[in-house]
């Protein structure tokens, strides 16, 4: 019976990593191959002979992308946007999931009844922009940041954490003569570090990968963020590349791999944010889920 349990717990176990190890490769896989296609020739990637290893070993690509000042300008554009929204949305549901995760707050049970409302029932396209127009936000960086202030799952997140910690801790320092604003900043924040920085990582995403406000609210090409800049870039190569007669291949050379190191570069700074997070982003999202 023993050697029985044992094997099948092997076999589980067996059953599990490979699990794991498929969804990692599938997870892997695209990333390499969008890799091996951006270092390497135009003839074999049009060919289809790139899978994992690159042929005909080039930095054209990459050369290219650079070479121009608009990239970079993309680039500093999205980087301001998600450092500044991310900071924005940071405080402001932190000063929302605190005062609803306190029992005496009244009318609490209320305001998360019109804010779940909101989130299952959000508002149309056409009256949100009309909002947007009106407050004189259009063509402004604050059109991407205001309106998407506070995202409701996180608050709830945040909140749920803030409602797990002991109630003695607020009392304690209350009793010491501390106000609300003192218990969130010197005693409730500091123990809420590992959801905080998860709830970040979260916006950061989210901020980096801005696309749809940005095509609704932005029409200055010199504020637009690095998504539409390469969404704009990758169309364009695509319509040359259809309408292309024969006396235009010489300068299409190298398109496709030019959108598979655009790609790359823009996936940069999260890949190098996600280790930094990564530490408590497991940490975070179980001590979120503690209490409803």
């Amino acid at each position: 019976m023993v050697a029985n349990r044992s094997f099948w717990y092997r076999f589980e176990t067996f059953l599990i990593y490979l699990g794991i190890t498929l969804f990692a490769l599938m997870a892997i896989l695209p990333f390499l191959h969008t890799i091996a296609r951006s270092f390497s020739a135009e003839p074999p990637i049009l060919r289809g002979e790139i899978y994992l290893w690159p042929k005909g070993f080039s930095f054209d690509a990459y050369i290219r992308l650079m070479q121009g000042n608009q990239f970079w300008q993309a680039y500093r554009n999205s980087f301001i946007i998600t450092i500044s929204a991310t900071a924005v949305q940071m405080v402001l549901t932190t000063l929302c999931a605190y005062p609803l995760s306190r029992s005496y707050l009244p009318g609490r049970n209320l305001l998360m009844a019109v804010i779940i409302f909101q989130m299952i029932f959000p508002p149309s396209l056409v009256p949100f922009y009309l909002t947007v127009r009106d407050i004189g936000l259009i063509d402004s960086w604050w059109a991407l940041i205001l309106p998407y202030g506070i995202n409701t799952f996180n608050m709830i997140v945040l909140k749920s954490y803030f409602q797990s910690l002991p109630p003695e801790l607020e009392e304690s320092a209350v009793i010491d003569g501390a106000n609300d604003f003192q218990v969130l900043l010197y005693i409730i924040l500091p123990l809420a570090m590992p959801v905080l920085l998860t709830i970040t990582l979260f916006y950061s995403v989210a901020n980096w990968n801005l696309f749809l406000p940005a095509i609704f609210f932005i029409t200055d090409g010199n504020k637009q963020p690095l998504q539409v800049m390469l969404r704009d870039m990758i169309w364009s190569m695509q319509l040359a590349t259809q309408t292309a007669s024969a006396d235009d291949v010489e300068r299409l050379v190298g398109i496709e791999a030019l959108k598979s190191a655009s790609v790359l570069m823009s996936a940069i700074p999260m890949l190098l944010a996600y280790p930094f997070f990564q530490r408590y982003f497991v940490k975070g999202i179980m001590l979120g889920a503690i209490k409803g």
